[in-house]
């Protein structure tokens, strides 16, 4: 059985990753305050696919009768994207929060990707299989999978004087384990994930082949990988009380500033590298399953947000006036229902 229970996730934590937090080096990232309460969520959604009113919702079955979670298993029908809107919600009604980064909506990029590769093959066929090799390990072995893609902002001149890529990720080696990377990136969740997909966001190659194809490259990065440190925000919920902050104390996905120090990434684990066109094309095409996640979310948060609005109106008297129903509360409801079009 593929599943992962929360202690399993707990410990799968504890590989030796390199986990920095205000100055603190974080031996254990599942005990320390500043991320306990989102390990515990996270682990909670993982313990929820072993309880029985809870098993058809959240898990299914691969081709082979193997067991997985509903969320990782590439939809082909209606039903499908059915089954993932029911997971979501289920895990959200439990947990009574909303949680953006959990692993769901960035298995959407690999989807993509294995949608795309008849395409992606026609640039460059040499890292295809490893699409649907990454795809297949994360649902049997119920890897909690992100996204990192957001650069640090500098100096973007240097990058397009050909010169100088400053802080942007790129290939400094390649030998016959794989490439070698440095530079950073941003992510959320990364300091308590298993992986992360690694891709480009430049938007304008005009530096050319030559120059730009160090920065050309995506691949699944091991979160306790040598030579990758996590330098993570201040958590905005540690040390407040639970009843003031009742989202911050428990909700709090931490942001985190990836630094690939020379980062050995196996060959196995890169999707595309040195090809404009592959970084290219997939920006074009990679949150097309990822958007029905987030959108679930949103809508969630839309409740979360009337509902304040509601109790912030009754406590002061508010809904007797006309123009507070029909032009505030009123206009809220339509948008949110706008979501659902």
């Amino acid at each position: 059985m593929a599943l992962m229970t929360g202690k399993q996730y707990r410990e799968s934590l504890n590989d030796g990753r390199e986990v920095f937090i205000d100055g603190e080096r974080v031996t254990n990232v599942a005990e320390h305050p500043s991320f306990k309460p989102i390990v515990d969520v996270k682990a909670r959604m993982y313990d929820m696919a072993f309880e029985p009113e809870n098993k058809d919702k959240l898990t299914t079955r691969l081709e082979d009768g193997e067991v997985v979670s509903r969320a990782y298993k590439a939809p082909k029908t209606k039903e499908d994207l059915t089954g993932i809107r029911n997971h979501v919600e289920t895990v959200l009604d439990d947990l009574g929060g909303v949680v953006y980064r959990v692993g769901d909506e960035t298995i959407g990029e690999m989807w993509s990707l294995y949608d795309a590769q008849d395409k992606l093959n026609e640039i460059n066929p040499t890292y295809a299989k490893n699409i649907a090799n990454h795809i297949d390990r994360v649902a049997r072995e119920d890897l909690f999978h992100v996204s990192a893609n957001t650069d640090p902002k500098g100096d973007r001149s240097k990058l397009f004087s050909g010169k100088d890529g400053g802080t942007l990720l790129h290939v400094v080696e390649e030998n016959d384990k794989g490439i070698v990377v440095k530079g950073a990136k941003f992510e959320t969740a990364a300091a308590y994930a298993h992986q992360a997909f690694v891709k480009p966001t430049i938007l304008n190659w005009e530096a050319g082949e030559e120059t730009m194809a160090p920065f050309a490259c995506g691949f699944i990065a091991d979160m306790g990988a040598p030579g990758l440190k996590h330098i993570c925000r201040t958590s905005l919920g540690t040390g407040k009380n639970d009843t003031d902050y009742p989202i911050s104390t428990k909700f709090e996905e931490i942001d985190t500033l990836l630094i690939f120090d020379n980062v050995l990434i196996p060959w196995e684990n890169v999707l595309f590298h040195r090809s404009l066109a592959s970084a290219a094309y997939i920006r074009s095409t990679l949150h097309r399953y990822s958007a029905f996640n987030y959108v679930l979310r949103v809508l969630r948060r839309a409740d979360y947000l009337l509902g304040t609005a509601l109790l912030n109106v009754e406590q002061t008297g508010l809904t007797k006036l006309q123009a507070v129903r029909k032009k505030y509360l009123s206009l809220l409801i339509i948008v949110k229902e706008l979501m659902l079009i």
